[in-house]
């Protein structure tokens, strides 16, 4: 599998899974915590591809690899789509 399909589904089953999961956990499903989880480790999944790319790349200034690193860190979901629609043909 291409690093951008695994971008692509990762990134999109975190966001379902974590939607799906405060859901359940408003719903005080007892299970809720272990979906959120998931959700989580599938967010672990697209930055363990996505940083080392940003790292790598000679496209982009050092200033601009760290606000990628800290957005995909700290303001994961919109950050990240950001990247994988718009910005990563820019970067690699």
């Amino acid at each position: 599998m291409e690093n951008k399909q695994i971008l692509t589904i990762s990134l999109l089953l975190s966001i379902l899974i974590v939607i799906v999961g405060a859901f359940l956990k408003i719903m005080h499903y007892p299970f809720s915590e272990m979906v959120i989880f998931i959700g989580f480790i599938s967010t672990f999944v697209f930055w363990y591809i996505a940083i080392p790319e940003i790292k790598s790349s000679t496209k982009i200034s050092g200033s601009e690899k760290f606000m990628w690193i800290f957005g995909l860190i700290f303001i994961s979901s919109f950050t990240s789509l950001v990247y994988l629609l718009s910005a990563r043909k820019r970067i690699i």
